[in-house]
C-alpha cells in the first residue's frame, strides 16, 4: 500500500469512528484556502492536530471547533453553496503537502 491510501484510510475511519471533523475558526471566521473554483478547507480528525497547524501559522484567534459529521456533510457545510468548497484538505500538517479530496467525493465517501 502506498502512503496516500493508507492517510486515505487512517482519515476516513477515524473522522467516522468520532463521527465529525475539526475546523479552525476565528470568531465566525471559517479558516479555509483559496482554491481554482471556491474554496479549500482543511479538517482533521483531532483538535489536537489543528490546534498544532494554527500554531504553526502564527496566527492569532483561530481555535478547533468540532464540527458533527451529520452537519458537516449536509447544506451548512460541504453542501453550502455559500460557502463555496469544492476542496477538502485532509488532516493537513503545516510546510507538508496534504490528501486532498474534492468535496463531492469526500462527501461520498464518507456516507458510506
Amino acid at each position: 500500500m502506498n502512503v496516500e491510501i493508507i492517510g486515505d484510510h487512517e482519515f476516513i475511519t477515524s473522522v467516522q469512528e468520532q463521527d465529525g471533523v475539526w475546523v479552525l475558526m476565528a470568531g465566525q471566521a471559517l479558516y479555509a484556502l483559496p482554491s481554482e473554483d471556491g474554496k479549500a478547507l482543511p479538517v482533521w480528525s483531532s483538535a489536537e492536530k489543528a490546534e498544532v497547524f494554527a500554531q504553526n501559522l502564527n496566527r492569532s484567534g483561530l481555535l478547533p471547533v468540532f464540527v458533527p459529521l451529520n452537519n458537516f456533510l449536509g447544506v451548512a457545510w460541504l453542501g453550502s453553496s455559500r460557502l463555496q468548497i469544492v476542496d477538502v484538505l485532509a488532516s493537513p500538517r503545516y510546510g507538508q503537502e496534504s490528501l486532498t479530496y474534492p468535496a463531492a467525493e469526500l462527501s461520498a465517501r464518507l456516507k458510506t
